[in-house]
Formats: structure tokens, C-alpha cells, sequence
């Protein structure tokens, strides 16, 4: 078959075009996941930021109040927040499950930016039940699942534990508020009292307990 000129032109025209085509829809496919990713990791950053926050204050009051305190802080990132009292604050004990004492955030992740099905330490790789002083008393943690529509949910868990010195053990209580699950507005915390349970700490020193409510709004 013999092309004229531009019969040439045309076909080198539309060969060039299939190839950038091409070359979009391969970018696309590639870079899209990765923007999705970074978009997923840019949001676990975010709120892991906002619980580092919210620990820092929650300690201050629980260490330092002798009075009256409270504080508050806005809920910037989205999703479901809850409050779990400490277990023994519930009066129907079978309400204790596995976020007792914790403050919890569950979202959807476009991807996953972490190992699925299993709990993970955020802000330290120890998170047993019981800790020595020095390690966190507040643990960060994070699960993710895959879900029904393809995508992931992610709850990240603020959750208090017993911290232990030779002489004593302490630990925070969370008491929840009347409003115990919101997708926005914010979360007060508010200091409640301080208390000693003799020979209550797991090394069998008294434990002292450092009660606080927290409640949205």
C-alpha cells in the first residue's frame, strides 16, 4: 500500500495520539492509587495529631488539677468520635468491651496506610495491658478493615492503661459524659477527683486513680 503525504501525516498524527492515550491512562491507573495513598497517610497524620493533642491535655489535668478544671477542644477530623468509660463505671458490667477507657475515632480510608486486622501502637510499640513507669499511659492505636464498598475503616483508639512504679501504680479513669457519640462539635474534658484503691495496682503497691469525664458537644 503506497500513502501519500498526507495520508502519511495523518497516520503518524493518529499513531501519536494512541500513544499518549496511552501513556495518560497508564499514568492514571498508577498514580492515581499513590495520590489516594498519600491522601489516606496525609489523614492518619491528621488525626493522629489531633489524639496527641487530646492526651497531652487530658494528662495535664489528670496530673496537676486539685480544683476545678476543664477543657475543650474542636473535633477537626471526620468521622464518628465515642467515649468508653473505665469498666466499672458502667452499671450493666456486660457494656465493658474491648475500647473500655478509651476515646475512640472511627473513619474510611481510601486506602491502607497500615497492617489490616490488628491493633497497632502508635505512639509506642508496647501496648500490653500494664506498663512501667516511663512508658505511655495513654496508648494510640489504630486498626484498619477492608470494607463492603472496597474501601477501608479505620478506628483509632486513645485508651488509658495502669502505668507501675515499684512504690505505687497509677492509671486515668475515663467517665463518660451524657453525649457519647458525635461526628462533630467538641470534646470537653473535665477533672472529677483523685483517689488512692490500697495494694490495687497489678504489682500489688495502691493505685492511684485520676478520674476524668469527658463529654462532646
Amino acid at each position: 500500500m503506497i500513502f501519500v503525504k498526507g495520508q502519511s501525516e495523518v497516520v503518524t498524527f493518529v499513531m501519536l495520539g494512541t500513544v499518549v492515550v496511552t501513556l495518560v491512562g497508564a499514568a492514571y491507573m498508577w498514580g492515581a492509587p499513590l495520590t489516594e495513598k498519600r491522601s489516606s497517610l496525609a489523614e492518619s497524620e491528621g488525626i493522629a495529631a489531633f489524639f496527641v493533642t487530646l492526651n497531652s491535655k487530658i494528662k495535664e489535668i489528670a496530673q496537676t488539677c486539685t480544683g476545678s478544671c476543664t477543657e475543650s477542644i474542636a473535633l477537626s477530623q471526620k468521622g464518628l468520635y465515642s467515649v468508653f468509660n473505665y469498666a466499672q463505671y458502667y452499671l450493666d458490667q456486660s457494656s465493658a468491651n474491648e475500647y473500655n477507657n478509651s476515646i475512640v475515632l472511627t473513619t474510611v480510608a481510601a486506602k491502607n496506610v497500615y497492617a489490616l486486622d490488628r491493633w497497632i501502637g502508635l505512639n509506642t510499640g508496647n501496648i500490653g495491658a500494664y506498663a512501667n513507669f516511663g512508658e505511655q499511659e495513654g496508648v494510640l492505636m489504630v486498626k484498619m478493615a477492608k470494607n463492603t464498598a472496597g474501601d477501608y475503616t479505620a478506628v483509632y483508639r486513645l485508651w488509658y492503661r495502669e502505668i507501675d512504679t515499684p512504690n505505687k501504680g497509677f492509671r486515668i479513669d475515663i467517665e463518660a459524659g451524657p453525649v457519647q457519640n458525635v461526628t462533630s462539635g467538641k470534646v470537653s474534658i473535665t477533672y472529677d477527683g483523685r483517689f488512692i484503691i490500697a495494694n490495687g495496682a497489678a504489682n500489688g503497691k495502691d493505685l492511684e486513680i485520676s478520674r476524668v469525664k469527658i463529654n462532646f458537644a
